[in-house]
């Protein structure tokens, strides 16, 4: 049996699924307007995005939550090849929506969907800090990779392409990692819509109940 869940008074759908290669959540509202893909960010899980999800599919979408390589259920260990080959997968789809954190939001960058909404995107393949601080913050324990952060830096090296134009919408942290602040920076400067969300960091700014009404709306 699909479970529902309700969001307002509407039904949505969720199922299990499959799509590019790795084991998906689906949430199917009942009025459709396009397809969308959220994609969780390094040392998480699809299940961590569930609320962005229910929040796209609120808003008529249809929507897909996988498990990124190295992650979950995903069969491949995170490094830049099977990111590769992840986003190639995802582009032979048709999604008009794209919603990513950290890694996630790198991947979303490069899917040419019509709308984007990115949360706490790293720029560099650096990421300042104590080593002890980094494991916490980025849950490198929770990602199967060769060592810690080594997979991460091989997928953002490979996530390369040209960052798209607006409109593209930005969450980041008030007090974000470095590297996400300095991605910050590089967006106003190509024209996108920033937001600064208060009183998060950079791993609770998928469940903020200001970016969670603002994606849906936004959508």
């Amino acid at each position: 049996m699909t479970p529902t869940v309700g969001l307002n008074g509407k039904g949505i759908a969720l199922s299990p699924t499959v799509i590019a290669g790795t084991p998906a959540y689906l949430l199917t509202p009942e009025n459709q307007k396009g397809a969308a893909i959220i994609l969780h960010g390094y040392g998480g899980v699809k299940e961590e995005v569930l609320g962005l999800g229910i929040a796209a599919a609120g808003a008529g979408w249809k929507t897909y939550l996988p498990d990124l390589p190295g992650h979950g259920a995903h069969p491949e260990p995170l490094s830049g090849q099977s990111i590769r080959r992840f986003a190639a997968a995802l582009k032979t789809y048709t999604f008009t929506a794209a919603i990513g954190h950290s890694l996630g939001g790198r991947i979303a960058m490069t899917l040419g969907t019509k709308r984007t909404c990115l949360l706490s995107i790293p720029l560099d393949v650096r990421f300042d800090g104590r080593k002890s601080e980094l494991l916490r913050v980025l849950r490198a324990r929770r990602v199967r990779e060769s060592k810690p952060f080594t997979g991460l830096e091989e997928a953002l090296a490979v996530l390369n392409e040209p960052w798209p134009s607006p409109p593209v919408l930005l969450f980041h942290s008030f007090r974000d990692l470095p590297t996400c602040l300095a991605a910050v920076a590089s967006a106003r400067e190509i024209g996108w819509e920033t937001r600064s969300v208060n009183n998060v960091g950079h791993l609770d700014i998928i469940t903020a109940p200001e970016v969670l009404n603002a994606v849906g709306a936004y959508l």
